[in-house]
C-alpha cells in the first residue's frame, strides 16, 4: 500500500502513462485517447495492488470511472471499505 492519496497515485500513473498529454480531473481518458484497453488492464491490476483493493464488475460501469476524479473517488471509497464495496 502506498502513503499517496488515489487523486496523486492516479495523476502520477497517467503523467507517466502519457507525458505529453495532461489529463483534467474531470476528463475521460478513454475519449481522450490517454489509455487503451490493454492499459486500463494494467491500471486496474496495479489500483489493485497498489491499494489493496479488489474492482467489481459494477465499478466498470460507474459513470465516474473513466475520469481521473471519478476514479480516484471509486479507490477513496474502497479503501473506506476495507478494500471491498
Amino acid at each position: 500500500m502506498t502513503a499517496e492519496t488515489p487523486a496523486v497515485w492516479l495523476a502520477r500513473w497517467f503523467a507517466d502513462k502519457a507525458p505529453d498529454r495532461p489529463l483534467k480531473p474531470e476528463e475521460n481518458f478513454f475519449d481522450a485517447e490517454v489509455i487503451d484497453s490493454f492499459d486500463v488492464i494494467e491500471l486496474i491490476e496495479a489500483i489493485e495492488t497498489t491499494f489493496a483493493v479488489r474492482f467489481a464488475e459494477t465499478d466498470f460501469q460507474d459513470r465516474r470511472f473513466p475520469t481521473l476524479a471519478g476514479l480516484s473517488a471509486i479507490v477513496a471509497e474502497k479503501i473506506g471499505a476495507g478494500g471491498h464495496g
